[in-house]
């Protein structure tokens, strides 16, 4: 059965052919551009049903060997490199949601890779040796994989386990009220007909244990701080974009820092959120604090070239993510997200739901 994909899943073997053709990988700064600084690559490592390891030799090939250290095939950097610009073009020029790629899959084949996407229960995509040039260490790292060749990727998917309850004050909401706000369809004119209405919300609590002690793990005060960034995204004037969201929240400084950079203390908070969520915390397990993808980001740009993310330099991979993500409004059909509720305390609460997207 020929191999079918979407864009982002085809960018992984695009980005498998691309680094072994040019047997380095280039790190890259906050808005993607490619820096001098690279770290040579001494092997690639793919389990599928088996295990193959990708080495290029002294004579510009990519020898590879199976998990019996047997060597497959040897074949040229310059052959890769050729394979990855035409999966590159192909991608490029599909139009359809998942689509077939018969010449690429042939060369696959040729190099022991049966599926799009290597099975993996972290968050690594992909599983490199590096030569880091300043520390002259030679680790095994995990990379996480990130396409701008198709839609943009979430960073935190939304569900149930994301949910944040708020409760509304100040006003007595009667059930017809209650559902007069809920059938207005735009979100932004639901939370504004509470205001207009003389209501407030107010944070409540953090719906799933598993999430608020994720949560409470990275921060005590990070719950708190991420229900106020999530009431700023649902206000008419707002803007999804996160580094503006964490602008606006420290400016009405919930958490009451008292020290002269308030707004470094909002943004670095953001910053573990995003970089934790990226390597590892999921909503739904408990995190402790134990990286996946332990190497970082792989980012596929939207004109082919390849920038990584090493969490060497974690300084570099927190402004990635910071520039490049924004808050993303979940189903409202699928999670409640913004309708109104009495609780069996009488009081009325609304549902929001933290999803993080990157910008593209």
């Amino acid at each position: 059965m020929a191999l079918s994909g979407n864009k982002g899943e085809w960018s992984e073997i695009y980005t498998l052919f691309r680094l072994l053709g040019e047997g380095k990988i280039h790190a890259g700064d906050a808005n993607m551009n490619k820096l001098d600084l690279y770290y040579p690559i001494l092997s690639i490592i793919r389990e599928e049903s088996k295990r193959y390891e990708y080495k290029p030799d002294t004579e510009q090939h990519i020898v590879v060997i199976d998990e019996n250290g047997v060597e497959r095939v040897r074949i040229s950097m310059d052959k890769f490199m050729q394979e990855s610009r035409f999966l590159l073009n192909e991608i490029l020029a599909a139009n359809d949601s998942a689509f077939e790629i018969p010449t690429s899959e042939s060369f696959m084949n040729t190099i022991g890779c049966t599926k799009l996407k290597a099975p993996s229960s972290d968050k690594a995509d992909i599983h490199i040796v590096i030569h880091d040039l300043r520390t002259n260490m030679t680790p095994l790292l995990g990379f996480s994989i990130k396409s701008q060749l198709g839609s943009a990727a979430t960073l935190l998917n939304a569900g149930k386990p994301t949910n944040i309850l708020y409760r509304v004050c100040a006003m007595e909401l009667t059930d017809a009220q209650i559902d007069e706000i809920n059938a207005i369809e735009s979100h932004k004119s639901r939370m504004s007909a509470i205001s207009e209405m003389g209501g407030r919300v107010q944070y409540a609590d953090i719906e799933h244990d598993t999430f608020k002690n994720n949560l409470l793990f990275l921060d005590c005060g990070m719950p708190l701080f991420i229900a106020e960034c999530l009431l700023e995204d649902s206000l008419p004037d707002s803007v999804s974009d996160i580094k503006e969201i964490v602008a606006r929240v420290a400016a009405k400084n919930p958490l009451q820092f008292t020290g002269r950079n308030v707004e470094s203390f909002y943004e670095h908070k953001m910053k573990v959120l995003l970089l934790d969520t990226a390597l590892g915390m999921t909503s739904a397990k408990e995190w402790n604090g134990k990286y996946d993808a332990n190497g970082g980001y792989i980012v596929v740009r939207s004109d082919g070239e390849i920038v990584c993310y090493h969490f060497y330099n974690r300084n570099d991979v927190e402004d990635y993510l910071y520039n490049n993500t924004r808050f993303e409004r979940a189903s409202r059909k699928r999670y409640e997200y913004g309708k109104l509720f009495r609780s069996d305390d009488g009081n009325v609460y609304v549902r929001l739901n933290l999803q993080i997207r990157f910008k593209k």
